[in-house]
Order: C-alpha cells, then structure tokens, then sequence
C-alpha cells in the first residue's frame, strides 16, 4: 500500500479537540489502502491523554520532533503577545525547522506518495509547502478551521495581515487538493480564490467514531436532576455563556424549575468570565467545572446527561464553522439546545431533527426553552428522532474514505 506523509503537531498523546480528526484518519486510512507516517512534535502539553495513542494502528510510524519555541513558564497573554508580534504565523511556528529536516529524511526513502497537512497551526502547511516543492509530491492541505476567519487570530498591524492573506493565498494556490470541514466553508473560499479549479476544494466534515460509542460508559445521573452538559472549552470573547446563564438564573430564581431539580456541568476548560458570571447569578450549586478530561470520559458524561448544551462560536468565521463535538453530539441521540445564529451549525441542528435552536443573545427564549426542555424532562417525554442516516454519514470510517479518495485522485 501507498504511504502519506501527516504532517499534524497536534497528536496524541497530547488531549483536546485538535488531536481527534487526525487520529481518525491515522486509524482508519488503511482500511482504505494508505499508511499514514505521522510527522508531529515532541512537546509537553498539560491536555495528556495516554489512552488515544491505543488507536493507532500497527504498522503506522510516527516520526517526533524538537522545536524553537517560548518557555512554557511565560504566562499564556505574554506568549500570545510575543507570537502576534514576532512569530507572525503562529505560536508554533519554531517547529518548521526541526519539522522540515526530519520530513526530509522520511521521504528519503521514497514510499511517501502525498503529503497532508492540518491546522491548526498553519506551520503544519508551510512545512509541508516546503517539502512539496522540494520533492514535487503531491500536497493535500486540510484547514480544520478557517484562516483569515478565524475568531481566535488578532493581527497587530496591517502588515501582518498581508502575511497572513498571501500565506493562505499560498496554500490554496500550491496544494494539489484543500479540504475544509464544512460546506459553507467549501463555498466561502471557491468564491474568494475564483481562479482555481473547483476539484481542488474538499468538504470532508468532522464527525465520530463508533468504536468509542459502543464503548461509552454512562455516568450514572440521579433520577430527580435534570442533567445538562456541555462539551468543549468556553471564551467569552468567542462563545458566550453570558445568555444562558442568565436564562438558567431567571427559571431557577423565577420558581418556575425547582433549583435543587437542574444542575449544568461544564466538560472543558472554562475561562475565569464564566466561573464570575456563575457566582454573579447566585448558580454555584446548579453548575459543575469537570475541567479538562480525557476524551472517553468526556463522552461518558454526553452520554449521561439528558440535554446537551451547544454554543457554537460567533463573530468573525462563525458562518463557516461547525465545532467539531456536533457530531458526537449528534451519535448519542440526545436532546440538543443549541444556541446559535441562522448558519452551518443551526441548520445541522435543524436538519438532523437533534433539537432545538435558540438566539444566543435571548435571554428569553433561552430561559423559555429551557422551562419547556425541562417540563418534557419531568413528564418523561424528552427525547429526539433524529435522521440516523444523515448522521451515520459523519462516521469517522466513511470520512478517512473520502480522504483516501482524495490522495487517490492527486496521486494517480
């Protein structure tokens, strides 16, 4: 079988979100005929999560590396500080050195057949140009968020601006085939880079994997609380709680939900904003920090509560974006309350019959709906149909096949 050279710094055993698309190509690649070889970085991370390095499947080869990079002692506002103004590109981007010889030596060997690259970071993309116009190998970049949409990127002039619009424009020009994880986003950048062929833009979703369905183990919820979760980390400046904590104050506060009856646990890390606004609405007994937790128990408590929360970012790119725990959310047929504007997630949401879809910014409605949730709750009647087949087409299997297509049609 061919061999793919992955170029991913984010890889287990680092934990977090960032690690799992990748990962799930890795394991099921080879049932659709390539290998992956993981080119990825050797770093200490606090987010550990030993279990995910089980799925990678034998005979694959993981090729670690050292970077130049700010001492991890600095506080997380200086290195961001010091990586806007100075590192252009990202925090990582001391990696490309170490990342590119090391890439040079493994395709030395000549079984490499297509190179792949993901980000974040956007490193990963340029050393893989790199290694792209050295050997002429065919190059697949995939963008697991957007770049110049992206709500987490703040440049601090105009210049560094320009870099990052001709790096992307790089990118999409050079790479043989880019992918993106939604169709909005697909769309987005076929109309912003007119001139390319529509063949090279790829939508290939992110989703769930089966395997770590069937193996779920629910955490046990009391019979008289109804149980909320969300999943995933949570900025104020880029997905505000702000609303619903103000809508769970105003049924508990209100009477019309008995506080005792309604707790809502935070699975991820929470910044200091939303464990204030917790205390600031008197809610200390209603919401539970879990904090960071490896991946599998995080689905034990998805899978244990009886409403999943869902609040997508907004601003700047949210009209491209999916967050990528949607599609587990969706795999466990759970009640889903989204709070989301008219866009990609909403409609997903909608489409799927998951649940229901709230404004973000209204208080109201938020608090209306969650009496309502929690009514159906109490009858026992709370549940969803949802389209099983639209979601069975997010499996992580059926996905590595469309990328295995994809190095297929660049390297034919």
């Amino acid at each position: 079988m061919p061999n793919v050279l992955m170029v991913a710094y984010y890889f287990p055993p680092m934990g977090g979100a960032g690690v799992q698309r990748t990962l799930k190509f890795v394991k099921y690649l080879p049932e659709h005929g390539w290998i992956p070889h993981v080119l990825t970085v050797r770093e200490k991370t606090r987010l550990v999560d030993e279990r995910l390095l089980r799925e990678v499947p034998g005979g694959v080869h993981i090729t670690r590396t050292g970077m130049l990079g700010l001492p991890s002692w600095l506080p997380w506002r200086l290195r961001s500080f010091i990586a806007r103004w100075l590192f252009i590109v990202d925090e990582q981007v001391g990696w490309l050195p170490d990342a590119t010889e090391a890439g040079r030596k493994v395709l030395e060997g000549g079984e490499i057949k297509v190179i792949y690259s993901t980000s974040t970071p956007y490193t990963s993309h340029l050393v893989a140009r790199r290694l792209h116009k050295e050997t002429k190998l065919p190059w697949v970049a995939d963008l697991r968020d957007p770049w110049m949409r992206n709500p987490f990127i703040k440049f601090p002039t105009a210049l560094h601006r320009w870099i990052h619009v001709r790096l992307e424009e790089s990118v999409f020009t050079e790479a043989d085939r880019v992918v993106l994880n939604t169709e909005a986003s697909r769309l987005h950048h076929l109309q912003k880079y007119p001139g390319l062929p529509e063949t090279k833009f790829i939508t290939i979703p992110n989703g769930y994997d089966q395997d770590d369905i069937d193996v779920v183990d629910k955490v046990p919820q009391k019979p008289s609380v109804f149980t909320m979760a969300h999943l995933g980390s949570l900025y104020q400046k880029a997905r505000s709680s702000k609303h619903l904590l103000a809508g769970i104050c105003e049924v508990l506060q209100g009477g019309k939900v008995p506080a005792d009856h309604f707790v809502l646990r935070f699975v991820g890390n929470v910044d200091k904003r939303t464990q204030a606004l917790v205390s600031q609405y008197g809610l200390g007994k209603n919401v539970e920090f879990l904090g960071y937790i490896p991946h599998q128990q995080a689905l034990s408590q998805l899978f244990g509560a009886d409403l999943l929360i869902l609040l997508p970012y907004y601003g700047k790119g949210a009209d491209l974006s999916i967050p990528a725990k949607v599609y587990e959310y969706l795999a466990s047929e759970k009640p889903i309350l989204c709070l989301a504007e008219a866009g990609p997630c909403a409609e997903l949401i909608q489409q799927a019959r998951a649940g229901s879809v709230v404004p973000p910014g209204d208080t109201k409605a938020i608090a209306g709906e969650l009496e309502r949730l929690y009514r159906l709750w109490e009858a026992g009647s709370l549940h969803v149909e949802p389209d099983l087949q639209l979601v069975a087409s997010f499996e992580r299997r059926k996905l590595a096949a469309r990328l295995a297509s994809a190095f297929n049609g660049v390297s034919a």
